[in-house]
């Protein structure tokens, strides 16, 4: 792991003292290290550094709350332990010090600083407001984590909603218990006090996680709706088709039609149905008003919906299910954002052990509080340049021609529109009116459309899910048994292929050509949703090192899931990329 700062090297020295001056804070005997702490953890969005600040900050308070009731030794003793954390948080800010440089040139260098949720700014401050409760000096902390704990299902805040009911609880009755000046009684006020100053800090921390986990379940709850609708559409075109099929019956009312024409009566479900089914799948060519092959060419044009891998196939062909024009503008934006999380995925995996460093990647600051668009495209841009030098390797070169880096021209250009399209939407700056939401649409889906042509190699290296193997008697080769994701499912071709060695069962790999397989875990893996119950594909979201905890992220329906055997891989991965002395 890149410790050694090379990430900020080209910054300067300059620039690096600037932005080390926090460090002074800590020199104030202990009096405003939190101010340190709290600074450096709102730059760059790091929970870890704010719960450190309350740390720093709790003899401090309980000094400034107590100072008159307290005794003499209580006094001397909060103030000897907030000159202690002084001389603690001096040593403390120097060891993070490079850290802190390491993610603030990472978030610096984003093109994008996009909100966790795709439903925008109003919507999450609307729900935001339950952090209120955390703001009463800790004794009503406990609604707040309850309420967002039921609300996501979340098992985890509810407890915490339980710890925090108690410390309240038990402050309630000590006055009855052991008497209004009795030093039980002002500790426990002030463990209520500092347990409030700690929830505060811990709502900002999983507000984030509480706005994915309800957006999910909204989205799942619409995308139940809209299947149950379809299937009633596609129950009544069936019915209609039948129907049509026996014979008409003809009465006084009803006049007989010729072939080819359609009733009036006709109704409208009935019609979309019946014309998304006499629609052929539609290709980014033809979706982007470009002309058939010419006459003498072999090769048609590639449908996404059906060539294309799992990760990607399933959202462009999700975009024909949505008639509002909200709705499918920002399912657009996610589906612009999954294309770039499986190109950064796939590069990740494509990279060699020695090619992180090359490529100035830190495993641990990507995913810490969650990757945005912007740092997707980070990585691919970084890996892009190391990819130059890999040219037995056709699928690295075809990433490393993207040009994802230029905002000038070609897919660089409408990804970097896209990624200003998603951070304006997600921070109320967007589209407002529904003439507005349209002709944003519109340019969303036709830079889409061109992003899918450039990537249209994602085609030449299907992903195989290894789901079992069997031994040639007479080649001694390993005989894969396979499922092929390409297309957007659900059905997918199983397959038998020939492979020098045995694969683990359950990954997911790339195929490049010549028995090349390339391991897609641990940056995208397949699982079944504990949501939905379907299988769906996963890209890393967010990583906590610290508790050993994964965040993936479907492609399919964006549904979450924490894997801690994910961690590990990610921890031996990064472990390997640390200097050896």
């Amino acid at each position: 792991m890149q410790r050694n700062g090379s990430t900020a090297v080209d910054r300067g020295q300059v620039w690096k003292l600037l932005h080390s001056l926090w460090i002074g804070w800590t020199f104030a005997f202990g009096f405003f290290s939190w101010l340190a702490f709290a600074y450096i953890g709102i730059r760059t969005s790091h929970p870890r550094w704010l719960l450190w600040a309350a740390v720093y900050a709790a003899p401090l308070t309980l000094f400034a709350v107590f100072s008159e009731i307290w005794s003499e030794n209580w006094t001397n003793a909060a103030l000897s332990v907030t000159v202690l954390l002084g001389v603690v948080s001096i040593v403390h800010a120097f060891l993070v010090r490079k850290e802190y440089l390491l993610r603030l040139d990472l978030a610096s260098r984003e093109t994008s600083n996009v909100s966790v949720t795709s439903r925008g700014r109003r919507w999450e401050l609307l729900h935001s407001l339950w952090i209120g409760w955390t703001f009463f000096f800790g004794l009503t902390s406990w609604i707040a984590f309850l309420y967002i704990g039921i609300r996501a299902r979340r098992l985890r805040w509810i407890l915490w909603g339980l710890v925090y009911l108690a410390i309240f609880a038990s402050f309630a009755i000590s006055g009855e218990v052991a008497g209004q000046g009795s030093e039980v009684a002002q500790v426990l006020v002030g463990l209520t006090i500092v347990s409030g100053f700690f929830s505060i800090v811990h709502a900002f921390a999983v507000r984030p996680d509480y706005l994915v986990r309800l957006e999910n379940r909204k989205h799942a709850e619409i995308e139940d709706r809209g299947r149950s609708q379809r299937s009633e559409a596609e129950h009544e075109s069936s019915t209609w088709a039948r129907s049509e099929q026996s014979g008409p019956v003809v009465s006084s009312s009803t006049l007989p039609t010729t072939a080819g024409t359609s009733t009036p009566e006709e109704t409208p479900a009935v019609t979309s149905v019946a014309k998304r089914a006499a629609t052929p799948a539609r290709t980014p060519a033809e979706s982007a008003g470009g002309a058939a092959s010419p006459a003498g060419e072999d090769r048609r044009p590639i449908s996404v919906a059906e060539a294309y891998p799992l990760p990607v196939a399933y959202g462009w062909s999700l975009l024909e299910s949505f008639w509002d024009p909200r709705d499918r503008y920002r399912e657009q934006l996610r589906q612009a954002e999954n294309m770039l999380a499986y190109l950064g995925s796939v590069s990740l995996a494509l990279l060699d052990r020695q090619d992180y460093e090359r490529a100035q990647i830190d495993l641990k600051l990507p995913w810490q509080g969650g990757i945005s668009f912007g740092g997707w495209k980070l990585i691919v841009t970084r890996s892009a340049k190391v990819f130059r030098s890999h040219k037995d390797n056709p699928l690295a070169m075809a990433i490393q021609k993207l040009n994802v880096g230029s905002e000038n021209k070609g897919f660089g250009a409408d990804v970097a529109a896209l990624i200003h399209a998603r951070n304006n939407f997600h921070h109320g700056r967007g589209p407002l009116t529904e003439e507005e939401i349209a002709r944003a649409s519109d340019e969303a889906q036709q830079r889409l459309q061109r992003c899918m042509e450039a990537t249209s190699f994602l085609a030449d290296y299907p992903i195989r899910l290894v789901q079992d193997f069997d031994v040639d008697r007479r080649s001694g080769d390993f005989v894969l048994k396979c499922l092929r994701l390409m297309g957007d499912g659900p059905g997918f071709q199983q397959e038998k292929v020939s492979h020098p060695e045995v694969l683990p069962r359950g990954d997911l790999f790339l195929e490049l050509g010549d028995r090349r397989w390339v391991p897609l875990y641990p940056f995208v893996v397949a699982s079944n949703c504990p949501h939905c119950r379907y299988r769906e594909t996963y890209f890393v979201d967010r990583w906590n090192d610290r508790k050993n905890v994964v965040l993936l992220k479907s492609f399919e329906r964006g549904h979450t899931e924490e894997k801690t055997d994910i961690s590990e891989a990610l921890t031996a991965l990064a472990t390997e990329q640390e200097p050896r002395a």
